[in-house]
């Protein structure tokens, strides 16, 4: 007998309305909600295996979605104990592969970006190709990392929604509620853009109601992984590169539009990347060269042309790296929209683009 049919028989033998629902499946009471009609499934995963290849149990919850895999603490709420061996049966790889690169120390999850196209997902193509000035396809949710559906992308890596939250923590039932409602907002209303690491979602608001108030919002996926927050898009990068340069703006939008516009015809010596905010410019400089070694590259920074940010600001910031890199320049859009507003970015190549340059 395998292990996960031993531990199905002493669950069907103790667990609260526990009763066969098909082969290798059973259903029960959910030991969270308590929904009297025995919404809890549990039941075989296949493609969930540890090292010796024995079949794992899953268990989801149809009435609050209580859901992952079958473990020492979920059996320890219907009293069940185990022994030492069958400890080490339990024992698998259910999560997204994490990997650390020796000179930099970035953690990065391993996973896969969704690149079909659903029709109910088609409004959200229409808003980023206005945004990119062009038709976005398929092969660009690729290069640019796009999470053009929350859900598909949590299915196709089997991230768990839920991960974070106790089962037994006495507030289960609101934070799951609340975590049901923030996925489903962003599925249906959502696009999202995946960082460097691969573990935070930049998701921008395009037409939730329920969360109207929120322009962006950023969705970590592994709470547990603590980098900062860098965007790149995935473009190879030549690191012989005789002369190389190092592309930088604020927003992701910035950065793409700036590799739209200027570098199309890509010959491998660019880097394109997102820093999130003003402040995090050096910070991003210093993973950079860990990054890559372009310690002669040219600097581009596409920066925001507000009025409380001029150019002595970026002069002051960048003082010490005069001697690492080669030039550093800054351009800004001073161009006007049709409306005679100021376009102040490179973010949306709908709007007129007009580039002012400076060397500092």
């Amino acid at each position: 007998m395998e292990l996960y049919q031993i531990i199905m028989e002493k669950l069907l033998q103790v667990a609260p309305g526990a009763v066969p629902a098909g082969q290798d499946e059973m259903r029960m009471i959910c030991p969270v909600c308590k929904n009297p009609k025995a919404k809890l499934y549990l039941g075989i995963h296949r493609s969930i295996y540890n090292t010796t290849g024995q079949k794992k149990l899953a268990y989801g919850c149809k009435h609050c979605n209580y859901n992952g895999v079958v473990g020492i603490k979920f059996l320890k709420q219907f009293g069940i104990t185990i022994d030492d061996e069958m400890k080490k049966g339990l024992i698998f790889h259910k999560e997204v592969l994490k990997t650390v690169n020796p000179i930099t120390k970035m953690e990065k999850l391993e996973v896969k970006i969704p690149t079909f196209i659903r029709e109910e997902d088609k409004f959200k193509i229409d808003y980023l190709s206005k945004r990119f000035g062009r038709k976005v396809t398929a092969q660009d949710l690729k290069t640019y990392k796009i999470i053009l559906n929350f859900k598909d992308f949590y299915d196709m890596n089997k991230l768990d929604l839920f991960k974070s939250i106790d089962p037994l923590d006495p507030d289960y039932n609101k934070k799951s509620n609340y975590l049901s409602f923030i996925g489903n907002e962003f599925t249906k209303h959502f696009v999202g853009m995946l960082s460097v690491d691969n573990n935070k979602i930049n998701l921008r608001n395009i037409n939730s109601e329920a969360l109207k108030s929120k322009r962006y919002m950023v969705h970590v996926i592994d709470k547990s992984i603590g980098n900062p927050y860098m965007y790149m898009p995935d473009i190879p990068v030549d690191l012989l590169a005789l002369e190389p340069t190092i592309n930088i703006a604020e927003g992701n939008y910035d950065i793409i539009g700036a590799k739209e516009l200027f570098h199309l015809n890509e010959d491998y010596s660019n880097v394109f990347v997102a820093i999130g905010t003003r402040t995090a410019y050096k910070r991003v400089l210093d993973q950079l060269l860990k990054m890559t070694g372009f310690f002669n590259a040219n600097i581009n920074v596409y920066a925001d042309n507000d009025s409380d940010t001029d150019l002595n600001w970026y002069k002051d910031m960048f003082k010490d790296y005069k001697t690492v890199f080669n030039k550093i320049n800054i351009f800004y859009n001073i161009a006007v929209d049709k409306d005679g507003k100021p376009c102040k970015d490179f973010g949306d190549l709908s709007k007129p683009v007009k580039v002012e340059f400076h060397e500092i």
